[in-house]
């Protein structure tokens, strides 16, 4: 042999998810999966529910965005079968992960939401905080506590059922979510570059197939779950967030029709209005309302804008600019001043690229860590991962869509908004 080839350095050999049989998926999923188990935490008796209630609270209670825990008591006590006020039906629920030996490594909380005088096939699951331990941090369980709840729904759906409560369209389809549309809802701070977590959260709900519902359509506010008697004395404050929507085996779509959005809108504050005062939800609630008033004399649909989900398309993060969203569509709200004149209006001013370039960097920190799985080696793709451009937008046909790959960053999620269904 030369003692030249002796030299050669080693290539890394890339892994094609097309290659594996459905099985080899299965497998490796439950491999990893079986170092987790979720419960679902029914009555706040439980052992576990103090821990369990304080890691989301130290997390999320300081920022005022949890709620207290005699609220959180209440909602495992009500009686999840009788419908509120409004006729909507609200099953709270607070899922815990435990690894192998039993020690608790994250927590979700939420809660399922139906009105079918709202929307007679529409079920929310609302997705309001999680939690990871950083032991379980990078893991298979991040993923599962975002979908756990579907099961939840699916469950409490089948019980309202057999109870007479609700009517559901096919409900001998458990597959097919009984007939009924499931919208997974979040809730979360606009884009800034200042805070790092920010990128990744969505980042996360983007490869996930979650979209933000337009904020010039949408603009939408968390109420601010404080105690009622310390908000009558420091002042009601709602807080801009954007509204993450998946909208199950209707993630290809571009658009979400008003009745939809109007709908999604009456279940969240119907959620909120069982441990917020009345007086601080009503005028959060009609902005929105009244926006989609206006809307629906022009179009019948709120738009949906993509999120990001890998170095290719950062472009995507400029429309949820907090910077740009807060003085478009949330320019009166008091609770935005202390961000817009907290340095950020200076730096953009000092520097107008600031935004590109802050980009720019969260790429280049994507890219340091190349992928080594990608979807598919189908020729409308290089040899990367990346999709070749498509000329014009529009609707696919079924065939074309199926035979489509996805690039690894993208894997299940449509390649890009050329492939997005629009009216």
């Amino acid at each position: 042999m030369s003692l030249a080839l002796t030299h050669v350095p080693s290539t890394r050999v890339r892994l094609c998810m097309k290659d594996l049989f459905h099985q080899d998926v299965v497998e490796m999923i439950e491999r990893e999966t079986r170092k987790y188990e979720l419960w679902d935490i029914v009555h706040p008796g439980d052992p576990d529910f103090e821990r369990a209630y304080n890691m989301l609270w130290d997390a999320f209670g300081p920022q005022g965005e949890m709620e207290r825990v005699e609220a959180i008591r209440g909602f495992l006590e009500d009686d999840s079968e009788e419908a509120t006020e409004t006729g909507t039906f609200c099953r709270y629920f607070l899922l815990i992960a435990r690894d192998s030996q039993g020690n608790l490594r994250g927590v979700r909380d939420g809660s399922v939401l139906i009105n079918q005088k709202y929307d007679p096939d529409l079920c929310v699951v609302y997705l309001s905080h999680i939690y990871m331990l950083p032991e379980a941090r990078g893991s298979v369980l991040s993923y599962w506590l975002r979908i756990a709840p579907v099961e939840i729904a699916l469950k409490y759906l089948a019980e309202l059922h057999a109870l007479g409560r609700i009517h559901l369209p096919l409900p001998n389809a458990p597959a097919r979510h009984f007939g009924m549309r499931i919208d997974l809802t979040a809730e979360m701070e606009y884009f800034t570059p200042e805070e790092p977590i920010s990128a990744q959260r969505v980042l996360f709900y983007g490869r996930g197939g979650f979209d933000v519902i337009n904020p010039a359509h949408f603009p939408y506010r968390q109420p601010d779950f404080r105690d009622p008697e310390v908000i009558r004395q420091t002042g009601n404050q709602p807080m801009p967030f954007m509204v993450l929507v998946r909208r199950m085996g209707r993630e290809r779509q571009a658009t979400l029709p008003l009745e939809e959005a109007r709908a999604l809108m009456r279940l969240l504050y119907d959620d909120f209005k069982c441990h917020c005062a009345p007086e601080f939800l009503e005028n959060s609630l009609q902005v929105v309302l009244d926006r989609l008033e206006e809307r629906s004399k022009r179009k019948n649909f709120v738009e949906l804008l993509p999120l990001p989900t890998c170095s290719k398309d950062l472009h995507r993060f400029k429309p949820i600019f907090r910077y740009t969203v807060y003085k478009r569509h949330y320019k009166s709200a008091p609770e935005t001043l202390e961000y817009l004149h907290g340095g950020i209006e200076d730096k953009i001013r000092a520097n107008p690229k600031y935004l590109d370039e802050e980009l720019g960097r969260i790429a280049a920190q994507l890219d340091s860590r190349p992928a080594y799985v990608y979807g598919n080696r189908d020729k409308q793709f290089t040899w990367d991962g990346t999709p070749i451009p498509a000329e014009g937008e529009g609707e696919r046909s079924d065939e074309e869509t199926q035979e489509v790959p996805m690039p690894v960053a993208t894997l299940g999620r449509r390649a890009g908004d050329w492939g997005r269904v629009k009216p």
